[in-house]
C-alpha cells in the first residue's frame, strides 16, 4: 500500500509557474483591452493576453486537481480520488470561462440566467445521472464504508449485497461478492440503502469458527 505523502511535497514548480503566468497575461488583457493607443492595437495584445490566461489557467487547474488526485489517493483511493478531481475542474472551467469574459467586459448576468434555465432542462433530463452523481459527494464525505472493506448493503429494491467494496466512481458502486461476482450498485440505491454496515473481516472470521 502506498504511504501518502506531505501535500507541500507533492506540489511542483509548475503549478506556480502556472499560477504566475496565468495572473501576468490576465493583467495584460485587463489593461490593453480598455487600452487606446495609435502606435500598436492594444486590442490584439489584449486577445493575446486572454490566450494566455485561458491557457495557463486551464493548465494550472489541471495540475492543481492532479496534485490534489495524489495526495488524496493512498487514503480514499481510485474511485473517490477520480470524483473529487472530476468536481474541482467542473467548477475550474467555467470560473474560468467567466473570469476569461470579465476581462473582455462582457456582461455575465445574461450568461448566468440563460446557463440556469438550460441547467434545468439537462437536470430534468438527466435526473438519474445527476441522482447518483451526487449520491457519491455525499458518501464521499459521509464515508460508510472504504474502498477494501468487506460491507453488508440492504436495499427494498436491489436486495441484499455482501462483499468488498472495489471501487467508488462517479455514478456506481462496485461490489464484489463472496463468489467472486461484480456487482454495479447505483450510488443513489446505496445512498437510500435500509441498512449499510462495515464489516471486520477478524470478527467476522471469529463468528463463524
Amino acid at each position: 500500500m502506498s504511504v501518502a505523502k506531505p501535500l507541500w511535497r507533492i506540489i511542483n514548480s509548475k503549478l506556480i509557474i502556472t499560477f504566475i503566468l496565468t495572473v501576468i497575461f490576465a493583467t495584460i488583457a485587463s489593461i490593453e483591452w480598455n487600452a487606446k493607443s495609435a502606435e500598436v492595437n492594444p486590442k490584439l495584445i489584449a486577445i493575446v493576453g486572454i490566450a494566455g490566461f485561458i491557457f495557463f489557467a486551464s493548465t494550472a487547474l489541471n495540475t492543481f486537481t492532479e496534485i490534489i488526485r495524489k495526495f488524496m489517493y493512498p487514503r480514499l483511493g481510485v474511485g473517490r480520488t477520480t470524483t473529487i478531481q472530476f468536481i474541482l475542474r467542473t467548477i475550474g472551467y467555467p470560473i474560468i470561462l467567466l473570469e476569461t469574459l470579465s476581462l473582455i467586459n462582457i456582461p455575465i448576468q445574461t450568461l448566468l440566467l440563460g446557463s440556469a434555465v438550460t441547467g434545468i432542462i439537462l437536470g430534468v433530463a438527466a435526473q438519474q445521472a445527476l441522482a447518483n452523481f451526487f449520491a457519491s459527494i455525499i458518501l464521499l464525505v459521509s464515508q460508510p464504508f472504504k474502498v477494501g472493506q468487506r460491507t453488508f448493503i440492504r436495499n427494498g429494491a436491489f436486495g441484499e449485497y455482501t462483499g468488498t467494496i472495489i471501487d467508488m466512481g462517479l455514478t456506481h458502486t462496485k461490489l464484489e461478492l463472496d463468489d467472486g461476482t461484480k456487482v454495479l450498485l447505483p450510488n443513489a440505491a446505496v445512498l437510500s440503502s435500509a441498512a449499510i454496515m462495515s464489516i471486520n473481516p477478524k470478527e467476522e472470521l471469529k463468528k463463524k469458527s
